[in-house]
């Protein structure tokens, strides 16, 4: 793994930003914009997830279990467990998501 240069990354993530993504060494940080109603299934990840909420609303499945979230929340996805994420009503969502190990194979987005 090599370290990204600074032309690969920004320092400052602000509202406006759509999407970044920074790999260190042993982690990723994933900053994602999710429209009004995009959804994802339940799927799983071989990295340990922790999702920050920024901002918007979110209905989050973990290993079985639902709950809404909202700005301020945080959401652990251990490796290997089920997990599946829907933005609900009007507005966007915002996620910081850090990934350790850092995901192999993904795209900024995909969170």
């Amino acid at each position: 793994m090599t370290d990204p240069t600074p032309e690969e990354y920004t320092a400052f993530v602000t509202p406006e930003s759509s999407g970044e993504r920074t790999t260190f060494n042993g982690c990723e940080i994933h900053v994602v914009h999710h429209d009004a109603g995009t959804e994802r299934e339940a799927h799983t990840h071989g990295e340990e997830h922790i999702i920050f909420i920024r901002s918007g609303t979110m209905r989050w499945g973990v290993d079985g279990e639902t709950h809404e979230t909202t700005q301020g929340d945080t959401i652990v996805t251990p490796a290997n467990v089920p997990h599946s994420w829907e933005v609900i009503g009007d507005d966007p969502a915002r996620v910081v998501c850090v990934t350790a190990p850092p995901e192999p194979d993904s795209e900024p987005g995909e969170t």
